[in-house]
């Protein structure tokens, strides 16, 4: 049996209460009439060139030229900085990520020093990207209090390009509307709370995902004013925005949960020719009389077992084995977000965990894209693989060293540079613990580690640092007894 309307108007009555009458159930016509477009060719690309299909040179470019611009603004100075130097500084984010340390300090420390990161960039230039870092120009800012100010103004044309990409890739079947919490500690009005989240507080984004996790739409929420409040309310008017990128009338499934449902919602997107999954509260079903709780839980075959605890076999309705099925698809995707978030903290750029999430959207959507244009029988690389080739990839397309004053270096004088050998300081109770240091000789010279302007071809065999020893300064005796 149904419920069905008592009426034979287009749209439903915006009366409280509607008239309802019992009949029979009719399947309706719910086949999928697209098909999922997949691009054989695309699995030739590289991790970083699916990547670059959302977080595209356009994106650089334009972060590129607003650091810039941020920088005059600041300290009323030119702030020379290349699309090759941003890609290398994203790369770095991309592997704190990945490799996890106290502060981001530490991975140019002698005691902890990575690499990896070390030698991509300086500590230096690397603060230095981070201090101009911006995304859009502060002057076209409209005031508090003005009908044109956007709270988000200064990362809105970041979210723009980069959802305008995600828009480009082909939906699937079934997709969900849920949110998302990006996690913040700012005092600002933009943090918003939800019990139900692994991260209660920060930033919220209501995201239209696929069954896979691929993010295909999202927007911000900034308390009022976020969207257009319609008689559907701002939950359903939120995911009417995010539903401007499915086709019409080709059978695609919207599933949501019963904050954003309504009886009028669902015959809003019915309209359009979008299929609906979704729980509702009682309060919006409109004088529509349900079987209570008590009864349903009360149906099937009971059966006791010998704790005392009774269970009751009841058959599972089609239709909530495939909302459970299908709208996990945001979960997954905050699942993948929170293997390897960047978690760098930023005193005075609120905004700066909001580009931290893009960004790391980018490369789970591309993961995701990648997986999903793989040639049959070809092995594909997990989310750690893929992430980790990513960042190798922008490190290594940068080749930088930090700009210095004078005639610029050539190819042939880049390639015979050495690199510095690194060696770390020993803790004090190994320096200053009298057993093992002997002096040994080195081959080449190497600066003393106590009067700093020396070079000397002695070192200590344990500590593994260069030290003078002189007929008139002993260091070696001074760094191990003082």
């Amino acid at each position: 049996m149904a419920l069905i309307l008592g009426t034979a108007a287009s749209k439903p009555s915006k009366r409280r209460d509607l008239a309802w009458r019992k009949v029979d159930f009719v399947q309706p016509d719910a086949a999928w009439k697209d098909h999922l477009v997949v691009d054989q060719e695309m699995s030739g690309k590289t991790p970083l060139e699916f990547v670059r299909l959302f977080f595209d040179q356009g994106v650089v470019n334009h972060i590129r030229d607003q650091t810039k611009i941020y920088a005059l603004q600041k300290d009323a100075k030119e702030f020379g900085v290349s699309s090759a130097e941003m890609e290398c500084f994203f790369g770095i984010l991309a592997f704190t990520g990945i490799v996890k340390m106290p502060s981001y300090r530490s991975y140019w420390s002698n005691e902890t020093r990575y690499p990896v990161i070390a030698d991509a960039m300086s500590r230096d230039r690397f603060e230095q990207i981070k201090k101009y870092l911006h995304f859009n120009d502060n002057l076209t800012q409209k005031p508090r209090g003005d009908p044109g100010h956007d709270k988000i103004h200064k990362v809105r044309p970041l979210i723009e390009m980069i959802r305008d990409n995600f828009m480009k890739i082909p939906p699937e079947d079934h997709q969900a509307v849920d949110e998302q919490i990006v996690p913040t500690k700012q005092r600002i009005s933009l943090k918003q709370y939800n019990p139900k989240k692994p991260h209660k507080w920060g930033y919220k984004f209501t995201s239209r995902a696929g069954e896979s996790g691929f993010v295909y739409d999202f927007e911000m929420y900034t308390g009022k004013g976020s969207v257009d409040v319609s008689d559907l309310g701002v939950g359903a008017d939120f995911v009417l925005r995010l539903a401007r990128g499915i086709p019409k009338h080709k059978n695609y499934k919207l599933l949501f949960d019963n904050w954003f449902s309504s009886l009028d919602f669902a015959q809003t997107l019915s309209d359009q020719g979008i299929l609906t999954l979704a729980t509702v509260r009682a309060n919006r079903l409109k004088g529509c009389a349900l079987e209570s709780d008590s009864r349903l839980k009360a149906r099937g075959n009971a059966v006791e077992c010998h704790c005392g605890e009774v269970y009751a076999d009841v058959k599972r309705p089609y239709c909530v084995k495939e909302y459970n099925r299908f709208m996990g698809g945001v979960d997954l995707v905050d699942m993948l977000l929170e293997l390897y978030r960047i978690d760098f903290k930023s005193r005075s750029k609120w905004y700066m965990r909001i580009f931290f999430f893009l960004f790391n959207l980018s490369v789970v959507n591309g993961w995701l894209l990648y997986r999903r244009c793989l040639a049959a029988g070809q092995k594909p690389m997990n989310l750690l693989q893929f992430k980790t080739d990513v960042a190798r990839a922008l490190l290594s397309g940068s080749s930088l060293a930090t700009p210095k004053r004078g005639r610029p270096l050539s190819d042939a004088d880049t390639n015979s540079q050495k690199k510095r050998n690194y060696t770390c300081r020993p803790p004090d109770s190994t320096r200053l613990d009298g057993q093992g240091h002997f002096p040994a000789w080195i081959e080449s010279k190497q600066r003393c580690r106590v009067c700093v302007q020396a070079h000397f071809k002695v070192k200590c065999v344990k500590c593994e640092v260069s030290l003078c020893f002189t007929p008139n300064r002993n260091c070696f005796l001074t760094y191990h007894t003082m």
